[in-house]
């Protein structure tokens, strides 16, 4: 027999043969996480089969690529797993591109592309403002809420803000405003907690040195073959530690142990791992710091990394910049293993931050795509531009462009993003990856509300869920509807924001500032009478709003949207201060219960209050002996 010195060619590709795409290109094609119109109308049909528009196309700079394209579409290919960056300044646009990618993830409708099985949406969200009383809730809630005038027949997808058990009532109050939004509380089953997911909320990765009960920890753990907390906390129970040992463990437990307590199969988070559902774990709280928040995120993104979901699923990490750091920790090396393996797990990723120089530097080298929208710090293109490519134009070229980017606008660097050709024919063969190039784009229109509004002085009478209103209180401005908009001119109607007219909705006369407030406070107090009256421990003023809205509607509405939390027999000097308090929106403050007169209550108070910004929405509590 004789034996060949080379096997046969049958496995080879024959690049001459181009009559079928081979399996390499075909990947590539289907995988691209970016796809222009241009390049998507040259694909064979099939190849993407659901795709989302993104938003305008303005302009292409990349080698081989037109400079303006045939058609000004942009489109996300989410059927495809991908990982992405979106950063910017406050007011640029950033969260409303966040909020567009979890649209077109989320909702089915013809506009917004094609979607035939929706994802299952996972958000963190942890706002470090909560330790002064200020909490806002998170933008990507507003996905609940359809627009009044670009909605249609879509519907929005289902919204569950998991939150930790202590905090439920609060942040009830903070997401009461929002329509189709379900507070509930973050609840554990024992056998949702493993040795790793156990030493992640320990925090044993933040550095410095351990404390010297971790080591009796760490023997425990290595005793047992199979992790048990129950059995975990007994034997723990049963060491003899001093007693700062013991408050500083227990301290770290404490959380753990509350989310633990009443968890059920049927309520345990990963119960609300669905597809089509928006699940947001919002760990606010002045009990929770950064640093334990990411060992909560760290397991929780286990958990969900463990079910399964057969459309796929969609993480976002919302303001990464309050709780991920640039060291090493659990959370990161998370995030690098989920990213890495994205295929596997049919997972987007999507960090949303203000500060991405606190992103690790491998996370960015394996980015499907970045957006960068308006910053001013030089800082941060340093940070990028050892991570993206930009072929053919400096560093001070590219930031002068992003400087000067409206709001909305961004800079997209998506390497592997699909463009078309100049002058090359409409076929598959004319399609190339973008490269080391990079476009210029425009977030579209949500068909959600938008919650990343800011609060300005004089505006417009459209307030932060957008609905008409004839008072003369100032409102809030939706950047991301007046940004998207701007392309077909300030007159063209197409910002989707409905303003008053002079001739059909007049503008009702503002009624003197001293008197309005003095009639706010009686009514408000009377109220609050009613309410501890009947037994009441918790007033919501969105309630309290609507009914006194019936007796004067101008005064009521003008009050702030906040809860209050009042004592049993309070004296109505207490009352009618701490309506004083709540009418001038000031914020979050605890008082000593063991003051028992008045008058020393109203100079703490006052003493404490000058330190504190004033806030317009603020949801809080107050004490009172």
């Amino acid at each position: 027999m004789v034996f060949s010195k080379h096997p046969p060619n049958a496995l080879l590709v024959d690049d001459a043969e181009d009559t079928d795409m081979d399996s390499a290109a075909l990947h590539g094609l289907k995988t691209a996480p970016i796809i222009t119109s241009d390049a998507l109308d040259s694909l064979p049909s099939g190849v993407v089969p659901q795709v989302a528009v993104y938003g305008r196309l303005i302009s292409q700079h990349a080698q081989n690529l037109p400079a303006k394209p045939g058609s000004e579409r942009l489109y996300i290919n989410t059927n495809a797993p991908l990982s992405a960056l979106i950063c910017g300044v406050q007011g640029s646009g950033k969260s409303h591109s966040t909020s567009v990618l979890l649209e077109s993830c989320l909702i089915k409708d013809d506009r917004l592309g094609t979607l035939p099985e929706p994802l299952s949406a996972l958000v963190f969200h942890f706002d470090t403002a909560a330790g002064g009383g200020h909490i806002q809730p998170c933008e990507a809630a507003y996905l609940a809420a359809l627009h009044p005038d670009r909605a249609g027949i879509a519907r929005a997808p289902p919204v569950k803000v998991l939150v930790l058990p202590n905090c439920v009532n609060t942040m009830k109050g903070v997401y009461a405003d929002l329509p189709n939004v379900t507070v509930e509380a973050l609840r554990f089953t024992s056998a949702d907690i493993n040795a790793q997911r156990f030493l992640s909320i320990m925090k044993l990765d933040e550095g410095g040195q351990l404390p010297l009960y971790m080591e009796t920890i760490m023997n425990i753990l290595r005793s047992m073959d199979i992790f048990d907390y129950k059995r975990f906390r007994t034997t723990l129970d049963q060491q003899d530690f001093i007693s700062s040992q013991k408050l500083m463990l227990d301290q770290r437990l404490a959380l753990l142990d509350a989310c633990l307590a009443g968890g059920t199969p049927r309520n345990s988070v990963t119960n609300h791992f669905v597809p089509g559902q928006l699940t947001i774990v919002d760990l606010s709280s002045p009990l929770m710091d950064p640093s334990s928040a990411r060992g909560f995120f760290d397991m929780i993104l286990g958990l969900f990394m463990e079910t399964k979901c057969a459309s796929g699923k969609i993480v976002v990490l919302d303001e990464a910049h309050k709780y991920l750091t640039e060291e090493s920790s659990r959370l990161t090396e998370s995030l690098l293993t989920v990213v890495r393996q994205q295929r596997h797990l049919r997972t987007r990723v999507i960090v949303s931050t203000q500060e991405p120089t606190v992103i690790p530097p491998k996370f960015l080298d394996l980015l499907s795509f970045v957006i960068a929208h308006r910053f001013q710090s030089p800082g941060w293109l340093k940070s990028l531009a050892g991570h993206v490519a930009s072929e053919g134009t400096s560093n001070d070229e590219l930031y002068a462009k992003i400087v000067a980017l409206r709001t909305g606008e961004g800079i997209l660097f998506a390497p592997s993003g699909l463009a078309q050709v100049e002058g090359m024919h409409s076929d598959h063969n004319s399609v190339m990856p973008i490269g080391r190039g990079y476009l210029v784009v425009r977030s579209r229109l949500r068909i959600t509300r938008d919650g990343g509004h800011s609060l300005l002085a004089v505006d417009s009478a459209v307030d932060a869920l957008g609905r008409l209103d004839t008072d003369s209180t100032p409102k809030k401005v939706h950047h991301g509807d007046l940004s998207a908009a701007r392309e077909s001119g300030p007159t063209s109607g197409n910002t989707g924001l409905r303003t008053p007219s002079p001739d059909k909705e007049p503008i009702a006369p503002q009624m003197p500032e001293d008197d309005l407030e003095e009639r706010r406070m009686a009514l408000l107090v009377e109220y609050l009478k009613q309410q501890a009256a009947s037994g009441r421990s918790e007033v919501t003023f969105s309630r309290a709003r609507t009914e006194l809205c019936r007796s004067n509607r101008e005064v009521a509405l003008a009050m702030p949207a906040i809860s209050v939390s009042i004592p049993k027999a309070s004296p109505p000097s207490c009352i009618l201060f701490s309506s004083v308090l709540f009418l001038r929106g000031w914020g979050s403050f605890n008082v000593d219960a063991n003051q028992t007169m008045f008058r020393d209550l109203r100079s703490s108070l006052v003493h404490t209050v000058q330190e504190i910004p004033k806030h317009g929405n603020v949801a809080f509590g107050l004490r009172l002996p």
